[in-house]
């Protein structure tokens, strides 16, 4: 077969088509984790440990990013817990992943959101705003600290769930801006705060209505 510029024309053409098909498959490619990590990632509760964590069917444990439910020896412990098996025990959920994927003992870092009555409820501001968990704040999974902190507020004001009942006691706090954690002015880890850092609170609720978390050594 003789060659003509008609043929080779053709050979360029599929060249081309050939090279473009591969820079959209590849761009495809590039684009699929971004769509993952904006739309969640899908599973199913089988077990609720306590307000804050669950265990999916893979068997997976599943810590709540941005809040903070008591803990078993502590009081509200059953309401919390309660509250969230309401929400999710059994039921399809979404999981959305910040900047850190996992904590040091192995458990997804996520926020969850399970539908109901045809929306879909964010189910850690849901049990901040019900009153059965407090803002946790911890960078750099920050993306929905504001609107936590804002849930809360509403809840210590409208006294609900484990802020019922609770009177105000004027005291002195030491908070921390880096860490968002609020300590007792004789903790050694409140004392050791530098003074760029270092925001005073007059009383529990006022940290806390900032979105300040209590410190776990000295339990202000």
């Amino acid at each position: 077969m003789r060659w003509s510029p008609l043929m080779g024309w053709c050979n360029l053409l599929r060249r081309g088509l050939a090279s473009a098909a591969f820079v959209i498959i590849v761009g495809i490619m590039h684009l699929l984790p971004r769509c993952a990590k904006r739309i969640g990632e899908y599973y199913i509760v089988t077990s609720v440990i306590d307000g804050d964590t669950v265990q999916l069917s893979r068997g997976q444990i599943v810590r709540y990013i941005g809040i903070d439910a008591p803990e078993r020896d502590q009081p509200f412990y059953l309401e919390a817990k309660r509250a969230n098996e309401k929400l999710v025990l059994k039921k399809r959920v979404r999981l959305e992943f910040d900047v850190q994927r996992q904590d040091r003992y192995g458990r997804w870092l996520a926020y969850v959101f399970v539908r109901r009555g045809g929306r879909e409820i964010f189910v850690n501001a849901e049990l901040i705003k019900d009153g059965y968990a407090t803002a946790y704040t911890v960078p750099p999974n920050v993306k929905y600290a504001d609107l936590f902190v804002r849930l809360q507020r509403a809840a210590i004001e409208g006294e609900k769930g484990l802020w019922k009942g609770q009177s105000e006691k004027v005291a002195r706090y030491i908070g921390n801006r880096r860490t968002f954690t609020f300590h007792r002015p004789t903790c050694v880890y409140g004392k050791s705060i530098s003074p760029s850092n270092r925001v005073i609170f007059r009383s529990r609720k006022a940290a806390l209505k900032a979105g300040y978390r209590p410190c776990k050594v000295c339990r202000p």
